[in-house]
């Protein structure tokens, strides 16, 4: 099974003109976002990964992160970096 996240072209169009520089809600990290997802969207044959790491930990490198994120994934309440 490969997880899928569906959404409609036309709406993140129109976000994206929203958040853009002198767009109603400017915000440069969402447009950076939407646009990513857009590109993303445009390139339907590739395969994706979101990566996510925090300071020098990642989950490839860093057991405990990946842990962590495990927990995540598993909606346990954990904060990352606190002592168990």
């Amino acid at each position: 099974m490969v997880d899928e996240v569906r959404l409609d072209e036309v709406l993140l169009m129109n976000v994206l003109e929203m958040v853009d520089v002198g767009g109603e809600h400017e915000n440069r990290l969402f447009y950076q976002i939407v646009q990513q997802v857009l590109e993303m969207g445009y390139r339907h044959r590739a395969e994706y990964r979101v990566v996510l790491f925090n300071e020098d930990s990642e989950a490839d490198f860093d057991e405990e992160y990946a842990e962590y994120l495990d927990k995540k994934a598993q909606r346990e309440d954990v904060v990352w970096g606190e002592e168990e």
